[in-house]
């Protein structure tokens, strides 16, 4: 079997070429439009990564020598990078490697307060800013408000989702079904399968419908003509569809955590998908022994330097690279407590830690603060760095932060949370 980066050399049918065809194609019958188009401007892309159950904090993100307040693992030490600073060690030296490459690109954000200590209610708030049940998370949000059009906007590998009331907007690509929903095959899997067409009896039927619809469309005006255009835009979506499950090499990669990232980056490049949620794997939930959590964050840093890797030498969507538009989030539904408890693990705490890495991210840099007692301090929302209360500071939310990954989409913030603040010192 070839190799990803050998395949990814020699792919054959290219979403250009597909369009260039496509747009003779409606030229031909006087219906190319520039609106109809599926590439716009830049636009970025967000790949969430969550971490269910309850990261500790202090293993990476958010260290803490000098206090006696906080138990830090045996045999680490302060790392930093430039303005970022995390916990380093014999143990963590992906974590370094991953800093000392991208660091430039990167920010952590401490002291987020995930108002709850309880795994479903922490994750909603983190996902969403809410505890309303109608508000989208923050994928489904960005997804649901594109200048482009994708054919599948936020697909969730794994992990949490919020849809509220953009369910349209999301796609549930577990369970091995990702390439059956893209090449339709999908459709002879049920209990009353129907009949598989096979090329080239499927390419003269998509022609056919297609020139059909074409030619009612051109007779068409007003409200018969969008149905029909609408129609039209969705044929080349799907045949689209069937050609890019090749050109993005799926079918070669497996389901641990860094082939679900290459997916969704591969679903980036070709504008099939503007987000994603993918879970990172590791037993976060650490009541009864701690020492499970920096061998499951360390293993995420070193596929997040594989993947940015990769993201920095594949072509963009909408940009030169993908690193130039796509932004890569980690986060968990709430923090744990500073000292270990009599089972040497670690309990539920509502102050929490964020990584965000990408295009768009004012990056280099350390936001938010805790305490010695890893409780948060406030800080000025438009640096993000410490700032008393009396001098205007704020507790910082899991709200603003969210807010700020709208911001950096591209979209109004002012439109979803009415109100909150943005943590502008994210923003690039």
């Amino acid at each position: 079997m070839s190799t990803f980066a050998e395949r990814k050399v020699r792919r054959d049918i290219t979403r250009r070429a597909f369009l260039g065809g496509a747009a003779g194609l409606m030229a031909s019958s006087g219906l190319w439009y520039p609106k109809k188009a599926f590439a716009a401007g830049a636009e970025r892309k967000f790949l969430f990564c969550f971490a269910g159950g309850g990261w500790n904090t202090s293993t990476i993100l958010d260290p803490h020598f000098d206090t006696d307040g906080v138990d830090m693992d045996l045999d680490t030490v302060l790392g930093q990078r430039g303005g970022v600073t995390f916990t380093n060690g014999p143990d963590r030296l992906e974590v370094d490697t991953f800093f000392r490459k991208w660091a430039g690109y990167s920010a952590i954000i401490n002291g987020i307060d995930a108002h709850s200590v309880g795994h479903d209610s922490g994750t909603q708030f983190m996902m969403t800013g809410t505890s309303a049940s109608s508000y989208a998370d923050w994928p489904t949000t960005l997804a649901s408000n594109t200048t482009i059009e994708y054919p599948l906007p936020h697909v969730v590998f794994s992990g949490p989702s919020f849809a509220g009331t953009s369910g349209a907007a999301v796609v549930r690509a577990g369970g091995g079904t990702l390439l059956s929903l893209l090449d339709g095959s999908i459709n002879g899997m049920s209990d009353a399968p129907t009949p598989e067409l096979r090329p080239p009896a499927d390419d003269m039927i998509d022609k056919f419908v297609y020139n059909r619809v074409a030619d009612f469309a051109s007779q068409q005006r007003g409200l018969g003509r969008e149905r029909a255009d609408g129609m039209l835009a969705n044929i080349e979506r799907a045949m689209e569809l069937e050609g890019r499950e090749f050109e993005a090499g799926l079918d070669d990669l497996g389901n641990n955590l860094l082939d679900n990232m290459l997916k969704a980056s591969e679903m980036f490049r070709l504008g099939l998908s503007r987000c994603a949620m993918v879970s990172i794997p590791g037993g976060y939930d650490s009541h009864g022994d701690n020492s499970v959590q920096a061998p499951a964050q360390v293993a995420f840093y070193a596929a997040l330097d594989e993947l940015f890797e990769h993201l920095s030498t594949t072509p963009g969507h909408t940009t030169k690279w993908l690193i130039d538009e796509v932004v890569v989030v980690a986060l968990s539904e709430f923090g744990r407590t500073p000292k270990l408890n009599g089972a040497q693990g670690t309990d539920h705490w509502p102050y929490n830690s964020m990584f965000v890495a990408g295009a768009g991210v004012s990056g280099n840099q350390t936001l938010g603060k805790t305490d010695g007692g890893l409780i948060a301090e406030p800080i000025d929302l438009g640096t993000g760095q410490p700032l008393s209360a009396a001098g205007g500071g704020v507790m910082l939310g899991c709200e603003h932060v969210g807010l700020a990954l709208l911001k950096i989409g591209g979209l109004d913030p002012s439109r979803f949370l009415p109100g909150v603040d943005v943590l502008d010192g994210l923003v690039r």
